[in-house]
């Protein structure tokens, strides 16, 4: 009888056979998969690397920020005002009194006698942006939205830093970009500071301590809970203010007071308080009718260029003052509209 030995053995020598060149077919599958995967990344690294650089090529500097804003020289400290052809004549002062001098900048810490309450900080955070305390300085939602600027940061930036860019995606890329340098570099306090003292509380009243004097006849630390509740509604809608609508801010205040995290007693305190509001009305002047040929004078353009060169900027926010063949200027969110 045959021995059966050799089969087996060509048997098991075919599956071994088998075997290898299954398994070198699965390692050559997964060669060539991580080739191609790693030619991806690579594309994506690089793809990637060119378009950052191409967002980022010639980005503001965040630096400019405390230029603008920080006492005693910021250059948005300062009202804006219109002067003659000479420069030397001033024909009106946007200040919501007549009162023209630099704007007090004040602080959030509460050891300095001045300063903004921690009742206005938590009105304003929940009016403008809810996650103030938690997110990196921006969000992503609202990027395709040229109109949106979700949190403060972006606030900041939009008004101040990029303002003269048109509204594109890379625009948006942008403005969350610095907008996460701010609060990294500065600090979120920090940036909650520099909102409140430029923010646009109606009425040419840019600031907070302007506001709180304005409205309230008050110093802002002095501001009660409905009264810093109103105020922070009128950031977001300079419009809506104390003067030019208030029944208005006065339910958007007790509205925002609904969302505060308080007790039971201090909302229904500050629920029924009716705050008395300042009423001082204003009348424009008339200003004169200008040629189209008209243009800021030689000694005006050299001034306002060397402070623009000391500030490290190479042309104005929209807070500050811009010549037109009229005399108008543009402020944040408002227009005004001139008599003939």
């Amino acid at each position: 009888m045959p021995s059966i030995l050799p089969v087996l053995r060509t048997r098991r020598d075919r599956r071994i056979a088998k075997q290898r060149i299954s398994s070198n077919r699965t390692r050559g599958t997964l060669f060539s998969l991580g080739i191609l995967l790693s030619l991806f990344l690579a594309a994506f690294i690089i793809i990637g690397a060119y378009a950052y650089a191409d967002i980022t090529q010639d980005l503001p500097s965040i630096d400019i920020l405390p230029r603008l804003l920080n006492p005693p020289d910021g250059l948005l400290l300062q009202p804006t005002r219109i002067y003659d052809r000479t420069g030397a004549e001033l024909i009106f002062t946007f200040s919501p009194t007549d009162d023209s001098r630099t704007r007090r900048y004040i602080p959030i810490n509460a050891k300095n006698p001045q300063h903004i309450p921690a009742t206005l900080i938590d009105a304003a955070a929940a009016v403008a942006d809810p996650q103030f305390w938690s997110h990196p300085g921006f969000t992503v939602q609202g990027y395709n939205d040229p109109d949106s600027h979700p949190t403060i940061a972006q606030k900041l930036v939009n008004e101040l830093i990029i303002y003269n860019e048109a509204p594109t995606f890379r625009r948006a890329i942008r403005e969350r970009i610095l907008a996460a340098q701010i609060t990294a570099r500065f600090g979120r306090a920090q940036v909650m500071e520099w909102y409140l003292n430029s923010a646009n509380f109606g009425s040419y009243a840019f600031g907070v301590d302007a506001a709180s004097q304005f409205y309230f006849s008050k110093s802002p630390e002095e501001l009660t809970l409905v009264e810093s509740a109103i105020l922070a509604a009128t950031s977001e809608t300079p419009a809506l203010n104390p003067l030019d609508a208030p029944q208005q801010a006065l339910e958007r205040g007790r509205d925002l007071i609904l969302t505060l995290k308080l007790s039971n007693t201090e909302m229904i305190a500050a629920l029924a308080e009716t705050p008395t509001f300042e009423s001082a009305p204003r009348s424009h002047p008339k200003l004169p009718r200008l040629s189209s040929t008209w243009s800021c004078p030689n000694s005006i353009r050299k001034s306002r260029a060397s402070g623009l060169s000391a500030a490290g900027l190479t042309s104005l926010p929209r807070s500050i003052m811009t010549y037109r063949s009229k005399p108008r200027v543009q402020r944040k969110y408002t227009q005004p509209a001139w008599p003939d």
